[in-house]
């Protein structure tokens, strides 16, 4: 049987500071790494302390016990990071070594003097082969951080899981579930799996996912979902809301420019706003004022729409309002309760 190569030594040093650097191999640095212009690491890199550079394209895993900052970041496995993840253009994980050979155009360099493949300029053969197990062990094209994620374009294989904010200009992909304290997108966002956040989600443009659960409010573009869409705060969109095979559920009201449908049960607190009509399954129903005395149905529990929609079983049915009149009411609100703290407090000093 032909034997395999040996990997080389590790790469090891107490800090890097270079204009660029490059290993086949497995890289372990004791310090921080600060690199100018572009990072080449063929097998798992390790930095025990904060990594910044222009480029890094890491084809093993990539582990920051500190802060990451750098312009473009590519990785072949996953990313864990004891900091903050800060990257000014795209963030993509689970790159395989024939892409990122492409991106740094290694196909089109010259033959080596001695015949050895273009690819060797990258990973060493026995690196190679060890990384084409990865995904059966798990954990392939994650996303961990201890701190908050930062990025222009997040292209992510695996799931993504931050103890801080997500703060994410466009979301092109993300192949596994979403994790975070808040989670804030200025365009789009496509998360195959499920999406959690501890606050608020804020996503400007459509958001599609398999379930979205926020202990928060949840405002957006349109929203689609596989399964249930779930918030304790309110429910605000632009455009359509659906559930195609679960329910909706909003600890406050539910209001949208669209249309409103769920494959189950609709259920708010206060009320449920749809410009577009609202419709839920057939043996469900549309639960609105579950949190409202009757007598204020008419008000803060309203059902409106064009028409009144089928199996509504709680809520007073309205025609013809509009988000704009949710969006004042909770203006008055917020006002109310911007002059009740400070009133009560005076109240409770007087009292002693």
């Amino acid at each position: 049987m032909p034997t395999l190569a040996s990997p080389p030594e590790p790469v090891q040093a107490k800090q890097l500071k270079r204009k660029q650097f490059a290993s086949n191999g497995d890289v372990h640095i004791l310090g921080d790494v600060q690199i100018t212009t572009q990072m080449l690491v063929g097998g798992d890199l390790l930095v025990d302390g904060d990594l910044q550079a222009e480029e890094v394209f890491c084809l093993g895993k990539l582990t920051v016990t500190g802060n990451i900052q750098v312009q473009s970041l590519y990785v072949g496995q996953a990313l864990d990071c004891g900091g903050d993840i800060e990257v000014e253009f795209l963030l993509k994980t689970g790159c395989s070594a024939d892409w990122m050979a492409r991106m740094l155009e290694l196909d089109q360099a010259k033959p080596a003097k001695d015949g050895s493949p273009y690819m060797d300029k990258l990973v060493h053969p026995a690196i190679l082969q060890r990384n084409s197990h990865q995904e059966v062990f798990g954990g392939y094209g994650d996303i961990q951080a201890l701190g908050y994620l930062a990025c222009d374009v997040l292209d992510c294989h695996g799931d993504v899981q931050l103890d801080g904010v997500f703060d994410v200009v466009e979301v092109q992909y993300l192949g596994g579930h979403l994790t975070a304290s808040e989670i804030e997108v200025a365009g789009d966002c496509n998360c195959k799996g499920e999406m959690f956040s501890e606050t608020d989600i804020t996503v400007a443009g459509s958001l599609f996912a398999a379930t979205v659960t926020s202990e928060g409010n949840l405002d957006c573009g349109a929203l689609h979902s596989l399964g249930d869409i779930s918030c304790w705060g309110y429910l605000r969109a632009s455009e359509e809301i659906s559930s195609l095979n679960g329910e909706i559920h909003c600890g406050r009201w539910i209001a949208t420019k669209g249309s409103i449908f769920a494959a189950k049960y609709i259920k708010a607190g206060e009320s449920v706003v749809a410009e577009k009509g609202i419709s839920c399954g057939d043996d469900y129903g549309i639960l609105a004022a579950t949190s409202l005395r009757r007598s204020r149905w008419e008000k803060l529990g309203m059902v409106s729409a064009p028409k009144q929609p089928d199996h509504l079983l709680s809520g007073k049915f309205v025609a013809g309002k509009k988000r704009s009149h949710v969006d004042a009411l909770e203006k008055k609100r917020d006002w109310e309760l911007d002059w009740e703290i400070p009133r009560r407090l005076k109240r409770e000093a007087e009292l002693g």
